[in-house]
């Protein structure tokens, strides 16, 4: 615990610290949700998984801290366009 003597209004001082900054995205990999912290545009962090599927806990795809790659997928339309 820590005492922190300023003059500035309580208010002023605690201002955005429920904001850390980071970005996070609920994704759906093969049926499975899962909550990502985004890293890049290519990349993400899994923070959590959501999931009532007691074997998705024991895939190690889907582990906390595991970094997904993103690689963009065209549909047959959108491939017939270029």
């Amino acid at each position: 615990m820590s005492i922190l003597y300023t003059p500035l209004p309580i208010e002023q001082v605690l201002e955005g610290i429920d904001k850390d900054g980071r970005q996070y995205q609920e994704i759906d990999i093969g049926g499975v949700k899962l909550l990502v912290e985004q890293q890049s545009l290519e990349s993400a962090r899994v923070v959590r998984l959501i999931s009532s599927n007691p074997m998705d806990y024991l895939n190690s795809k889907f582990q906390p801290g595991t970094e997904l790659k993103f690689v963009p997928q065209f549909s047959r339309e959108e491939e017939s366009l270029t």
